[in-house]
């Protein structure tokens, strides 16, 4: 079959050359198209709500699948942060306490430089069962060169003496425990007296000091050196209160003590030996300093 335009017509004509059909003009064929492509247009207008409506449910779907998506990424993303935030306060509280003890032990350095150069740094390791008495456990033993009778300071005071040693761990008595007691003086106006503990972590008592004695609140009670067990000059506790009463000969004084009994981790520990050793070291410094004055 073969389209010709003869005369401005078209003629359609068989395989023979025989003609079959004529239309009209072109301009009239092409009148033609125009309807066909405004009625196509016009059916699509028609057909697009739907259309819309037939492909909502899909683009609905699309569009929770990536809410859902998105809920699930941002989960995960918080999941994340947490785990990251909570990594970073344990760092954090990890390095407060690295800085806590380090200034704990550079005041304790602090303190053996003006102890004799045998003091041992030890560091508390636990508590012993024993609810009547006021003692800690220490890290260092026998094989560390600790012995019965060696005394305790921290960075603030002095805190009591070993009692008891095992090979690697001691015990340590308060000064607060009822059994322990210390010589001692008064820092102003240098009264000897004795300090004892009476089983309360914060509150020591002179024993038997005479009604008469100078006394006030406030004054620094502080290690004798008598006896050659404790270090002298280390302070053990300020005054709180102070009675007098006319039915007793002696005053009711409390001390409230320097060390911090309750919170260091780490103390010294000081042979009786060095202590005697330093004290003859400063009765020859003194003897020798009057011989060259005469």
């Amino acid at each position: 079959m073969t389209l010709l335009v003869i005369s401005g017509a078209l003629v359609w004509l068989d395989s023979s050359g025989r003609r079959l059909v004529q239309s009209g003009s072109v301009d009239r064929l092409q009148g033609t198209a125009n309807v066909l492509w405004q009625i196509r247009g016009t059916a699509l207008s028609l057909a697009s709500p739907v259309y819309l409506i037939a492909k909502a449910p899909y683009a609905l779907y699309g569009s929770v699948s990536d809410i859902s998506s998105d809920r699930q990424s941002l989960l995960q993303q918080r999941e994340h942060l947490n785990t990251r935030l909570l990594h970073l306060e344990e760092s954090q509280q990890r390095i407060l306490y690295l800085q806590a003890e380090n200034a704990r032990l550079r005041q304790l350095l602090g303190s053996k430089a003006q102890l004799p150069s045998q003091a041992t740094i030890a560091e508390i390791i636990g508590v012993p069962p024993d609810p009547e008495r006021a003692a800690v456990i220490i890290d260092k033993g026998q094989v560390d060169g600790v012995l019965p009778g060696h005394a305790v300071v921290d960075a603030q005071g002095l805190f009591g003496q070993v009692v008891d040693v095992s090979n690697s761990t001691s015990w340590v008595i308060l000064i607060t425990d009822r059994e322990h007691a210390i010589p001692a003086r008064n820092n102003r106006t240098g009264v000897r007296m004795i300090v004892g503990g009476i089983g309360v972590p914060d509150r020591l008592v002179l024993e038997d000091l005479p009604a008469s004695t100078d006394l006030q609140e406030g004054d620094l009670i502080e290690t004798s050196g008598l006896g050659g067990r404790f270090p002298p000059g280390y302070p053990v506790g300020s005054v709180a209160t102070v009675e007098a009463t006319q039915d007793s000969p002696y005053l009711q004084a409390a001390l409230e003590p320097t060390a911090a009994l309750l919170k260091v981790g780490h103390v010294l520990v000081i042979a009786p030996a060095a202590i005697d050793n330093e004290d003859a070291n400063l009765g020859e410094m003194v003897s020798n300093a009057a011989e060259d004055a005469d």
